[in-house]
């Protein structure tokens, strides 16, 4: 019960700081250098936090799953606050270099919401064919089918897609494209962390039936 309450809090604290710097990011508001780095370091803290206790708590090592590092939002999420806390870093303190300007047009809520929703689409069918095959889509827990129908025929890994789509939608609707910037480095990490070890996990179990999977599907889209 403890566990479950320090998370809530802690996420809490995670949504509060990064609504207080967003909420002023966002507007027309000035403020001293010092202290828009402050709400930003607060919010990247917040994150930090949040990340670090719900591996230490939460994530299992068990054997009979997939060897990835950690939780794959976690993955995402700790790229997605590494990307905050490296613009604000260089907004308010160091100032090493300006994002070209072409880059402007994508600051955009309208786009960043279409990159969000399309990420929630594809959460909701790939959890949807899980549940029609009762397993579970934590990839935590063991396999005991190999899922290929649904969106699953088409790409082997929608539900990362999604969370790499998440982060960069995110980044363009809150206008801070260090985080739309750092997807790209999520993606890199699911890949070589998570996505390759999970594959050698399912061939292993499944054989030739996985191998004829992978010619048929994609990896990514």
């Amino acid at each position: 019960m403890l566990k479950r309450y320090s998370a809530y809090f802690l996420l809490l604290s995670l949504l509060y700081y990064y609504y207080d710097f967003f909420n002023w990011y966002l507007s027309d508001e000035q403020l001293q250098i010092e202290y828009a780095f402050s709400k930003g370091l607060l919010a990247f803290t917040a994150g930090l936090v949040f990340i670090i206790y719900i591996h230490l708590v939460y994530f299992p090592r068990l054997k009979s799953t997939p060897p990835i590092p950690t939780f794959p939002p976690l993955i995402m999420l700790f790229s997605l606050n590494l990307g905050l806390g490296i613009g604000v870093t260089n907004l308010y303190v160091f100032q090493l270099y300006q994002l070209p300007s072409f880059f402007n047009f994508l600051r955009s809520a309208e786009l960043g919401s279409v990159f969000i929703i399309i990420s929630f689409i594809l959460i909701y069918l790939s959890v949807r064919v899980f549940k029609n095959k009762n397993e579970d889509p934590n990839p935590t827990t063991e396999t005991y089918a190999l899922i290929t129908t649904g969106v699953f025929k088409y790409i082997r890994n929608p539900m990362y897609l999604s969370l790499t789509l998440f982060q960069f939608g995110t980044g363009l609707a809150l206008s801070f494209l260090h985080i739309s910037l750092m997807s790209f480095i999520t993606g890199i990490l699911l890949h070589f962390y998570v996505i390759l070890n999970e594959e050698n996990y399912l061939r292993i179990k499944f054989g030739t039936m996985y191998e004829t999977y992978l010619k048929n599907s994609r990896r990514w889209i």
